[in-house]
């Protein structure tokens, strides 16, 4: 989950927050914004398998007068499609209504910790059915080590990657 804060911060940087008035801790700053994206993520030996769409991000930074204390990612997709590289015709759409892919990234500045929830992949392929991955509820120590996971970790049976590249081969 790091290099999603390597997005979180050319956010911030982009939008001027480090250069905003510091606030308390209880007023935390807000952007929002929509988001494109579209990246690999199944190497199927004659092509690749990417993901393309939009995702709604909410990034809260909640500061005292000593700077952050805490910050909060949440990423809701709205749209995403996949589709083969070397056929790009060749689709599995989610369609613009009720995606329902989501996370929210929370982190503490005081203690290094981090803390995820939510459903971060869900799609439907064609001959297949639903695959599901809800990350349930994460807590990752100061160090990156995963401490803990809830009980709500679920991973659909069967092997994602080799599903899609045969659904869009």
């Amino acid at each position: 989950m790091h290099i999603g804060r390597i997005g979180i911060g050319a956010l911030v940087a982009m939008t001027g927050l480090l250069f905003a008035a510091p606030s308390y801790a209880d007023e935390p700053e807000i952007i929002r914004g929509m988001v494109p994206f579209n990246f690999p993520i199944v190497d199927c030996d004659s092509f690749l398998v990417w993901t393309k769409g939009w995702e709604r991000d909410t990034y809260k930074l909640w500061s005292d007068e000593f700077g952050p204390v805490r910050d909060q990612l949440k990423i809701q997709i709205t749209e995403s499609e996949y589709y083969n590289d070397m056929n790009p015709d060749n689709t599995i759409s989610q369609g613009k209504n009720g995606v329902g892919e989501n996370i929210t990234i929370n982190f503490d500045y005081t203690t290094g910790e981090e803390h995820n929830s939510g459903a971060a992949f869900r799609l439907t392929i064609p001959g297949i059915g639903h695959v599901l991955l809800d990350v349930g509820t994460w807590f990752f120590a100061a160090d990156g080590t995963l401490v803990r996971h809830g009980p709500d970790f679920a991973l659909a049976e069967g092997e994602t990657g080799l599903a899609l590249c045969e659904a869009l081969e």
